[in-house]
C-alpha cells in the first residue's frame, strides 16, 4: 500500500503535535471529541487501514471495560429501572462512554499518523526527539534499533503465530537472527513549517488551558 507521506512537516513535529494532542484530551468536550473521531476514523475507514482495524480489535475489551466499571462503580440514578441496586447508573453509563470517546480520539489519531507516515519516518522522529538524552549516557542508536526491530517483527506477525514474532525479534537482539543486521535512518532536521505547526499546537493547547481555568 502506497503512503503519502507528510513531506512538509519532520516526523518528529508530527510526534510532538500528537503527543500535544494526547496531553489536552481530558480538557475537550463531548462534541469536541466526537467531531475529532468521526474526522480522523472516516479517511481510515475508507481506505480499509489494516492498522486502525487492528487497533480497535485490539482495543475492544478495553473499550468495553471502561464502559461497564464506570456504569457500575459510578453512583446515581438507575438507568435500569427494574434492577434497582444492581443496575448502571445513567451517570456512570455517561463518564464510561466519555472515557471510551477519549480513547478513540487517542486511537484515531495515532491510527492515521501510522497510515499516513513509514516506518522509517516514525523511528527517525524519535530518534531526532531522544538526542537529547545522549547527554545522560543513553545509548539510543541501541533503543532505535530495538523500536525498529520491535514494530518490523510486529507488522509481520501472523494473527495465528501471535507469539512467534517475539521469539525471532529476541532472536535478532540477541545476534542469532540473520534478517536484519543495519538501519540506516536520515534524520534531518526541522524547518519552518514545523515551528509553525509548533506553535499552533502549543497556542491550542494554551487556549485550552485558559478555558478550564476560566
Amino acid at each position: 500500500m502506497c503512503r503519502h507521506e507528510a513531506l512538509l512537516l519532520h516526523p518528529a513535529s508530527l510526534i510532538l503535535i500528537w503527543l500535544a494532542f494526547a496531553f489536552c484530551i481530558p480538557w475537550l468536550r463531548p462534541v469536541e471529541l466526537s467531531a475529532i473521531v468521526l474526522l480522523f476514523s472516516l479517511p481510515l475507514l475508507l481506505r480499509h487501514s489494516v492498522q486502525y482495524f487492528k487497533l480497535l480489535r485490539r482495543s475492544r475489551w478495553l473499550l468495553i471495560s471502561l464502559i461497564l466499571v464506570y456504569a457500575f462503580v459510578t453512583p446515581g440514578v438507575a438507568a435500569v429501572a427494574v434492577l434497582g441496586a444492581y443496575s448502571p447508573s445513567r451517570e456512570g453509563l455517561l463518564s464510561g462512554g466519555l472515557q471510551a470517546l477519549r480513547l478513540l480520539a487517542l486511537l484515531s489519531t495515532l491510527a492515521l499518523l501510522l497510515a499516513t507516515t513509514s516506518r522509517d519516518r516514525i523511528l527517525a522522529g524519535l530518534y531526532f526527539l531522544l538526542r537529547p538524552f545522549v547527554l545522560i549516557g543513553v545509548d539510543i542508536d541501541r533503543v532505535a534499533a530495538r523500536i525498529w526491530l520491535t514494530l518490523h517483527y510486529a507488522e509481520q506477525a501472523e494473527p495465528q503465530h501471535s507469539g512467534a514474532w517475539r521469539e525471532r525479534l529476541q532472536a535478532a537482539l540477541h545476534g542469532s537472527g540473520h534478517e536484519i543486521t543495519r538501519i540506516e535512518l536520515e534524520i534531518g532536521r526541522l524547518a519552518r513549517p514545523d515551528y509553525a505547526a509548533l506553535l499552533c499546537a502549543a497556542l491550542v493547547l494554551g487556549l485550552l488551558l485558559a478555558r478550564q481555568v476560566i
